[in-house]
């Protein structure tokens, strides 16, 4: 395996574990993290004994912790839940892929039907997620509404992990998972995307301190810049208006979607609330989720860039031009370690240009 590259069996060290000859990890915000150990594999007498490795099982848990720069971070950790076996005649060339995810896999294997009684959106995910033994300080959600029973109950008819996903998403909010590099121990993060945070790391296209070979752009207007939600409270006969006339994220460059476009791109939205308050919410929800107008796709080497590239986290990408150079969320990175190196490919997103 490529230096500073650990697999962890139950979130230990284990040198009597086989070391794959590639990872792969795909993190991608809004979906469950998933990855593969590719092993190179041997017939002896007739068995492969991979196959019978319990630490490589169902639902064995694997942790892929990676150094990044000075420190270590972990890309994942969660359970096995397939393998696939290649075998060629004779031996020689056979592979075995163990296939995983995240902690949160657990969560998505039961559909339930259930009626929350008085809870607020961060109290639903604190209350899943915590019973998971993920950590949940870091739930930020702009709307503090209670669904009470005589009115809008919260009503799940989904797996616990698509409950979460979907309140976080009407609230404008990411959902990702990150790991202590020591324990593993899991943390969730639930909170609107982090424009504001500053850059962990520059990416540069040419000059002196080059250190990608090329970044593919692209931008797309036909986005919805602004939102009409006009509802009434059938409990209180009173009128709701949440309508919202821009994203309330701040661009991640000089001028925002709504800055630059002219006609009207408006969606109309219709949906039961509690208040005014949280039809507003869910109007600049959509309005998040339509202003991610310019994406970027660049291919790193760790062992070039000295750094390993995460999502969702804030960069800068430089020699793109005036319009296109400046600050870019990490959407998703495929990660791919081998013998050779670290490679990640990463798509970035930008809510303004300048």
């Amino acid at each position: 395996m490529a230096l500073g590259c650990q697999i962890l069996a139950n979130g230990l060290p284990d040198p009597t574990l086989a070391q794959p000859a590639i990872v792969e990890v795909t993190e991608s915000v809004g979906e469950t993290t998933t990855w593969s150990l590719l092993y190179d594999v041997q017939i002896v007498d007739g068995d492969i004994g991979l196959l019978s490795e319990d630490r490589l099982g169902p639902e064995a848990n694997i942790a892929i912790r990676v150094t990044d720069g000075d420190a270590a971070t972990i890309l994942v950790s969660g359970p096995v839940t397939q393998q696939r076996i290649s075998i060629v005649t004779g031996g020689e060339g056979s592979q075995l892929e163990v296939v995983g995810g995240d902690v949160t896999v657990p969560l998505a294997r039961e559909a339930k039907v259930k009626v929350w009684p008085s809870v607020s959106d961060a109290g639903a995910m604190s209350e899943i997620l915590g019973a998971a033994a993920i950590d949940v300080s870091d739930i930020v959600i702009p709307n503090a509404v209670t669904h009470t029973d005589h009115k809008n109950a919260l009503v799940q008819r989904e797996p616990d992990l698509h409950l979460v996903r979907r309140l976080a998403r009407r609230n404008g909010c990411w959902f990702w998972i990150s790991y202590d590099a020591l324990t593993t121990l899991p943390a969730a993060h639930v909170k609107r995307p982090p424009v504001g945070d500053p850059p962990v790391f520059a990416l540069h296209i040419a000059g002196a301190e080059r250190n990608i070979d090329e970044a593919v752009i692209e931008w797309n207007v036909e986005k919805v810049v602004a939102t009409d939600a006009d509802n009434r409270d059938g409990f209180s006969s009173s009128d709701q208006s949440g309508g919202v006339d821009r994203s309330p994220l701040a661009p991640l460059g000089g001028m925002a979607l709504a800055d630059i476009v002219k006609g009207t791109r408006r969606a109309r939205l219709s949906v039961p609330v509690d208040d005014a308050g949280d039809l507003i919410n869910r109007s600049e929800a959509a309005l998040i989720d339509e202003g991610w107008f310019v994406t970027a796709t660049v291919t790193a080497r760790a062992r070039r860039i000295k750094h390993v590239l995460r999502a969702p986290s804030v960069i800068t990408l430089h020699g793109a031009g005036k319009r296109h150079s400046g600050n870019y969320l990490i959407q998703r990175v495929v990660h791919r370690i081998d013998d050779d190196d670290h490679l990640m490919t990463a798509t970035l997103i930008r809510n303004g240009w300048n």
